[in-house]
Formats: structure tokens, sequence, C-alpha cells
């Protein structure tokens, strides 16, 4: 979604190449970080800043932030593909483990700006209430390799769920639930970050350990 309704320009949060290389780390691929995800995004906001988005697509010195965010119900995930009636024509057709998407002007300041953005993504995608989700930072993600990761930074987490959501959004995507075993991050099909992502995960973890609480 490049624009919005009545030609206004959509402004997305991000922070400059520099200050993730100083505040987070020069790297490629995943990057891990499991400490407290509220902290770590109070700590991040200052250095960030909202742009218009047409201004950003093509300047890989200032990265858009992406929280990107992994479901996951017992041994299994929810795999996203992306239909070409999504915003990001990059990333058509792609399979995806993340949901997730540009962090733009969000209401309420009870939490930081990256979690209610979070939250916001997930109520408009997933037929979930995202203000009882409770999510665990994994890390981040960069990939300089590609044309649309140049210019995006993921900030990847996790949540244990109880049940299996469908999607929300229909028209945009479809999902299923795949068991992790069975799912190879070396298959074509996934878009780059999910690739650099499910060589992380842990497929034994069946249970939200030391999750972060919104509260």
């Amino acid at each position: 979604m490049g624009r919005v309704d009545h030609g206004v320009i959509e402004q997305v949060w991000g922070i400059s190449r520099t200050v993730m290389e100083q505040q987070i780390g020069r790297f490629h691929g995943f990057l891990a970080e499991d400490g407290d995800l509220v902290s770590r995004c109070q700590s991040l906001e200052p250095f960030g800043s909202f742009r218009p988005r047409d201004q950003v697509e093509q300047d890989s010195s200032w990265k858009q932030v992406i929280p990107y965010c992994v479901l996951r119900h017992g041994d299994h995930l929810l795999q996203l593909r992306r239909l070409s009636t999504q915003g990001e024509a990059r990333l058509h057709h792609r399979l995806s483990i993340g949901v997730g998407g540009h962090v733009n002007p969000e209401t309420g300041d009870d939490e930081p700006l990256l979690i209610r953005g979070m939250r916001r993504e997930l109520s408009e995608e997933i037929c979930i209430d995202a203000q009882q989700v409770q999510f665990r930072m994994l890390g981040w993600i960069n990939d300089d390799l590609t044309e649309v990761g140049r210019v995006h930074l993921g900030l990847a987490v996790e949540a244990f769920l109880d049940h299996r959501p469908g999607i929300r959004e229909t028209d945009r995507m479809e999902g299923t639930w795949q068991p992790i075993q069975g799912l190879a991050a070396t298959d074509p099909g996934w878009e780059s970050w999910s690739s650099l992502l499910l060589s992380a995960l842990d497929p034994d973890r069946t249970a939200c350990q030391e999750i972060q609480s919104s509260e």
C-alpha cells in the first residue's frame, strides 16, 4: 500500500542505516536477540521517525522497520501466501511465516510504537483479538541482497496461541497451519526473511516461555 485514500502519502516509521548499525549491529541474515521486547522497542523509538513511503522505497540509507510476527500453535505455525492483490509487488506469490507490515502513526500511547503497529497489523490480517496476544522477541532480520530487503529491517517476534485463527484479509493472502518440522528453509518459494528466520526457529518449543507481557 504505497498510497492511501484521497491521494495521501503513507507515512512509515524507520531508522537510518547508521542507527541500525550502531544500536543493533552490522549484519546480514538473522541476528538473535531474546531480551525484553518492550524495553528494546522503547530504547529504539527515539532514534526513528516517520517519512513518506514513496521517498524511502528506493533509499537504502534508510531502513523501514517491519514487525514480523510468527504465529504458533503447538508444533504448527501459520504459513501465508501473499497474493497479487497485496501492496508490496516484490513479495507477490511468495510464502511467508511472518505477519506484519509498515508502522504508521498509531493511536494510543500505552505501548511502544512498534508493538502498537504490530497489534494493528495482526488485527487487520488475522481473525484474532490482537490486544490479548503476548509476544516474545526473537531478534532482527536484515537482507541487503534483495531489492525489498535493502530498504527494510525486520523485528522478529513469535506468539503462541491457544487456537488456530484464520485469515481476515482473504482477498490479499492465503493461510494454512503447517507442522514446523515439515517446513524447509531452502524451499525457493519463501520470501527471504522467512527463509532466514525458519532456520533459527526452535521446532521443539511448544509453550511460550519467558513471554513479554504488554502490561
